[in-house]
């Protein structure tokens, strides 16, 4: 019985694009996505409440750069050192996403017990070798596909990937649950902020 596990690729709030992957206790994954349109923080804070996740892995920004709250070590005004490191961009320059993955994180931690931690699906795509179809080429959806199987120790129905947001949710969830099994690689300053993949 693993800890029960919501991971979350971020998009902007109307766009339709968040998506979820959701591990339960007895190990099965499910996907979830907002509705074009929906509001996706209200949206997520439900699917949240309603999983009881023990731990919530979201791809955005949970921090700003350290310069700002006067970080040893820290003096870029635009990344942290996970971002530089990771190849990521800016916190600053994604403005309202990161301000809104903060307010998410902060709500988490008043509302919550669960764990929340800061993942790349990017990097764990690249750990798998994905090739440069990753995120360009639907049609290499299913094929990448069979990379993750390595990794996800759940079942899920596979018909459900059908674009690049529900599969960066399951990239997520595979950082997710090495971050329990104690076997993520992570980069970043502990201070400041830390990428888990």
């Amino acid at each position: 019985m693993g800890k029960v596990t919501l991971a979350i690729d971020f998009g902007s709030k109307t766009s339709g694009y968040t998506a979820a992957a959701h591990q339960d206790e007895s190990n099965q994954i499910t996907l979830h996505q907002v509705r074009k349109g929906q509001n996706a923080d209200v949206w997520l804070k439900e699917l949240i409440q309603r999983t009881s996740a023990e731990v919530v892995a979201i791809d955005a920004p949970l921090s700003l750069p350290g310069v700002y709250s006067k970080i040893e070590h820290c003096s870029n005004h635009h990344y942290r050192h996970c971002d530089l490191e990771a190849g990521a961009m800016s916190p600053m320059f994604l403005g309202g996403l990161t301000a809104r993955a903060i307010e998410l994180k902060s709500w988490l931690f008043q509302n919550t017990h669960a764990e929340v931690i800061e993942v790349y699906p990017k990097l764990v795509a690249q750990r798998l070798e994905l090739d440069k179809r990753y995120k360009k080429d639907s049609s290499y959806i299913q094929e990448a596909l069979v990379a993750l199987d390595k990794e996800l120790t759940g079942t899920r129905p596979v018909d459900t990937v059908e674009n690049w947001h529900r599969f960066d949710a399951l990239l997520a969830l595979i950082a997710a649950n090495r971050y329990v099994a104690g076997t993520a690689e992570k980069i970043g300053l502990e201070t400041e902020g830390i990428i888990y993949f």
